[in-house]
């Protein structure tokens, strides 16, 4: 009995599991969560993170530089062949004019020193502590942009997969219609009160049908695939869209879109410009600093020793030791006109950014112009396709009907439905193209 109750217990197990598995590990994101997700999983906004970290941790670097350094420096040599130098043999009591070869030093020698160093003046080292936090702000305002950036990408690939899904259902919607409408005229021509004509033409929009439904699946999984990609998650994990078209689209129908209160210098591509202007006027100064001396002050402690023992450690071995201590300091005289050549080419680089500047600002102003315009185009192009599209399903199924009751011809159909499906064509893309003008317009007012 403990085995047969084992024995189910393993198979519900078994057959359950996969199910539940599945079902588990489907998660579903409105647009909200899908960028939220892509702001802390994606993999370029990692890397801008990353290089904000690299940007903190140089600060620390620079203002390291000015601290005390300490070194430690040690040597142990076997002089193979002591070096031989030549003195005359007179001094030896020998003839003159000859010379004697004389071995000066012994086969070990081993030497250590300790160094500390400390920068008393450095006008570059005040401003590079300044530029660092500078660069750090500057690897903050990319990582922002790369953040806008990922939002609209998700958007733009979150709306695409709604799309896919849309046209999907609305051709296999069609696709079931002419499968009825095969059927039935099948039946029609086999009773002999339709022609073969018909029904040759039904089969052929059956098959158009298929081809299509085939397509639009192949797009969804398409569009599933980069939204996944651009949200930083495994390509093999499965999602669900909670949001649908007509919630995504309502709320841009009901509202006008208006300019209020708009400052171009608040947008992140004019702060970025800001920065990187703080951070070329920072450039200016070091070449500036050049012109000035620089002092440090210094320490150095150690001992050395030269034996015959190979043990330069033994008791018997002596070791002398030496000390100095002293400041530096370095001053700059003359340089041909280098410096001064570097302080313009700094100040010429920093007037390029303020043309910059000036040229951003008036971008970033017929940007927002331009998105404004393309939003009501939008609005105004949506309400006409969606009006159009109810018309033509209208006619359409009109047509059906005249088509059943033998009113009109195979080719009317058609036609009509091909109308129809011209009509939802455009629907959709105006669709599309409605929810991308919203992003670009809010991307454009420094809201998205």
């Amino acid at each position: 009995m403990k085995n047969i109750l084992l024995s189910f217990v393993v198979i519900f197990l078994v057959f359950s599991y996969p199910t539940q598995a599945q079902t588990e590990d489907k998660i579903n994101f409105t647009l909200a969560e899908a960028q939220q997700y892509a702001l802390e999983n994606s993999y370029t906004v990692k890397g801008t993170d990353y290089d904000l970290q690299v940007a903190r941790k140089r600060v620390w670097e620079t203002i390291a530089d000015g601290l005390p350094q300490v070194d430690f420096s040690a040597d142990y040599n076997n002089n193979l062949d002591v070096a031989v130098s030549l003195l005359p043999s007179e001094f030896f009591g020998g003839e003159p004019g000859t010379y004697t070869p004389i071995k000066f030093g012994q086969q070990y020698a081993s030497s250590a020193t300790l160094s500390v160093s400390q920068k008393i003046f450095d006008g570059s080292y005040i401003v590079g502590t300044m530029a660092a936090r500078v660069f750090v702000q500057l690897s903050k305002d990319q990582k922002e942009k790369t953040e806008i950036e990922i939002k609209d990408a998700v958007a733009q690939a979150y709306f695409a997969v709604l799309v896919a899904k849309d046209n999907y259902n609305t051709v296999k919607d069609n696709l079931e219609i002419n499968e009825k409408l095969l059927r039935e005229t099948k039946a029609y021509w086999e009773n002999g009160f339709r022609e073969e004509l018909d029904v040759d033409q039904i089969q052929l929009n059956l098959n158009t049908s298929k081809t299509q439904l085939s397509d639009a699946k192949r797009a969804i999984t398409t569009s599933l695939t980069i939204l996944k990609y651009t949200m930083g998650m495994d390509i093999d994990h499965a999602i669900e869209l909670s949001n649908g078209l007509t919630n995504l689209v309502d709320p841009i129908r009901s509202s006008s879109p208006e300019i209020s209160s708009y400052d171009a210098a608040s947008h992140i591509d004019y702060r970025i410009l800001e920065t990187r202007l703080k951070s070329q006027n920072l450039l200016i100064k070091n070449e500036q600093a050049q012109y000035l001396p620089t002092i440090s002050a210094f320490y150095r402690y150690g001992k050395n020793t030269s034996t015959d023992f190979r043990n330069v450690f033994k008791s018997e071995v002596p070791w002398f030791k030496s000390s100095v201590i002293g400041l530096q300091l370095n001053m700059p005289i003359f340089s041909a006109g280098k410096k001064r050549s570097r302080v313009k080419q700094q100040r010429i680089e920093y007037m390029k950014i303020e043309n910059e500047m000036s040229m951003t600002q008036q971008n970033l102003k017929k940007e927002l112009s331009l998105s404004f315009s393309n939003l009501l185009n939008a609005q105004e192009t949506y309400e006409n396709n969606l009006e159009g599209v109810q018309i033509a399903k209208r006619i359409y199924d009109r047509t059906i009907i005249k088509f059943n009751e033998g009113i009109s011809t195979s080719t009317d159909l058609s036609d009509n439905e091909k109308q129809y499906l011209d009509a939802h064509s455009r629907y959709i893309n105006s669709t599309l193209s409605l929810l991308s003008s919203k992003i670009a317009f809010d991307k454009a007012l420094g809201k998205l």
